[in-house]
């Protein structure tokens, strides 16, 4: 019975490592590991990723990795399981990457579809596309093996909560080449994977995250001349909502917090940026890194690392490198680095 036990033991101890292993890459560098993703300019084939770790900043890697571009326009990356996703919107691909060593595992094809933003759970990755639809693939065959159609206009970011996904319905082109908009959630249920309602939200939603197990944050950017941007904060379960005084640009949440940045346009185009942290319960908006706005006026992405509780911020001005710059909850600056064109996220 004893050595039965030890057996059993020592299997269970076998099967918990691996899956460690597959679930959670080990990360050496006390929670600090990040890759940065770098969008690149449109048509240059210059997208790329990033990795900061104890050594410092290791610009291309994904290219010295694998001997190659990325691709054309990096949109969104994202780190789940033992793997990292990327969507490259004009090279109409999903690059699926080793995070250890940078080495693609597998591309993707996504023919025209124009692949967007990601979302991950329960072992299958979902991709938004350009061609209204939001594609699941499944992480253990990396296939694409379902797809869902939307009824909205072109669908940007998504998020999960509960066993739905939200997907923000933002604007697409008409026959003349005007833009038009929209101000619709998809709700897609994640079981029989279809649309299964809409939420009414402010005009152009593109930005999404959960903030807690029944309320999403939505950034609305408005049309950019006549309608303002807005920020909701919607209850998916009595659908009531809530206007923060605050319209975000962008935004990411840790604990009951949200952080974001405001970023605003005068008749030149020149920009001015404005950061805040919100409590989640009281949606109160407190201005945050006041001493650094003017230096940071080109944000174009803001992401926390939810083991260091720290703040990193990408700056990228008009087709040039970007820079990340990493900051404590406190307000203070713990270092920067020079990223690639349109440094635009940082994942961990």
């Amino acid at each position: 019975m004893k050595k039965t036990f030890f057996v059993l033991l020592a299997a269970a101890t076998i099967m918990m490592v691996s899956c460690k292993k597959e679930n959670q890459p080990e990360d050496n560098n006390g929670g600090k590991t990040a890759y940065v993703l770098s969008e690149g300019s449109w048509g240059g084939n210059n997208a790329s990723i990033s990795l900061i770790n104890e050594e410092g900043m290791h610009n291309d890697w994904f290219a010295n990795a694998n001997g190659r571009a990325l691709g054309d326009l990096a949109q969104d990356l994202i780190h789940y399981g033992s793997k990292l996703y990327c969507t490259v919107n004009e090279s109409n691909t999903v690059e699926v990457i080793d995070p250890t060593t940078g080495k693609s595992v597998k591309q993707i094809d996504f023919g025209k579809r124009g692949p967007r933003y990601m979302a991950a759970v329960n072992g299958k990755v979902y991709v938004t596309c350009y061609d209204k639809t939001v594609v699941r693939i499944d992480t253990t065959s990396l296939a694409i093996e379902a797809t869902c159609a939307l009824s909205g206009k072109q669908p940007e970011q998504l998020c999960v909560l509960g066993n739905n996904l939200y997907v923000c319905n933002c604007w697409e082109n008409d026959s003349e080449g005007n833009a038009t908009y929209d101000n619709t959630i998809s709700v897609v249920d994640l079981t029989s994977f279809t649309e299964t309602s809409k939420i009414t939200v402010g005009t152009n939603p593109g930005k999404i995250k959960a903030i807690d197990d029944h309320r999403i944050i939505v950034a609305c950017a408005g049309d950019y001349y006549t309608v303002p941007a807005e920020t909701r904060i919607v209850d998916v379960a009595n659908l009531s909502q809530n206007t923060l005084s605050v319209a975000a640009t962008n935004f990411d949440v840790l604990d009951n917090e949200i952080f974001l940045y405001a970023t605003a346009y005068d008749a030149n185009w020149n920009t001015t940026v404005e950061f805040y942290r919100v409590n989640t319960t009281t949606l109160e908006a407190v201005p945050f890194l006041q001493n650094y706005a003017s230096s940071l006026s080109n944000t174009y992405g803001l992401n926390i690392n939810p083991v260091t509780k720290q703040l990193y911020i990408c700056n990228s001005a008009y087709n040039v490198n970007g820079d990340v710059y990493i900051f404590n909850l406190d307000g203070t600056e713990d270092g920067h680095y020079e990223a690639g064109i349109y440094a635009s996220k940082v994942v961990f």
